[in-house]
């Protein structure tokens, strides 16, 4: 019974080891996407057959798969400790739901660009997939410090 007041009464905490391995595994992810999208926008080399890419935009890509495996991981940690401990505290419930859905989005639209073969879709996809992750810094801070 005291176990369900704490939590009613405060915000679910993460320890600060959980937390951090949380700020690096988004950051990671964030960043190389970042870097992934320069490289293959703007780093193609010009030659005479055409546009190649970068060499080093394939390595972006290896590493955002690696760290978007990591953040399956970090997913599911967070919701052990702080996602349902969270929805029963009654805080921060639109922010916390906003980050969920935006996260879901993320892990499904990668799933999809790693695996749809339809060509028509993947265009489309691409582009949100990286328009959510590109913005996700905000609504996370936004849920992180909102009091």
């Amino acid at each position: 019974m005291q176990m369900e007041l704490r939590y009613s009464r405060h915000p679910v905490r993460i320890a600060r080891g959980r937390r951090w391995t949380t700020y690096t595994v988004g950051a990671g992810l964030w960043l190389s996407g970042v870097l992934w999208l320069i490289y293959h926008y703007f780093m193609q080399t010009k030659t005479m057959f055409g546009p190649q890419a970068n060499p080093l935009e394939h390595w972006w890509l290896a590493l955002h798969g690696l760290f978007g495996f990591a953040s399956l991981w970090t997913f599911g940690l967070l919701w052990g400790v702080h996602i349902v401990g969270g929805w029963k505290s009654g805080r921060h419930r639109i922010s916390g739901s906003l980050m969920f859905i935006l996260l879901g989005w993320l892990i499904a639209s990668g799933y999809l660009l790693y695996y749809l073969g339809e060509d028509t879709l993947l265009p489309t996809i691409a582009l949100l997939h990286w328009a959510v992750g590109l913005a996700l810094p905000l609504p996370f801070l936004i849920h992180r410090f909102a009091r």
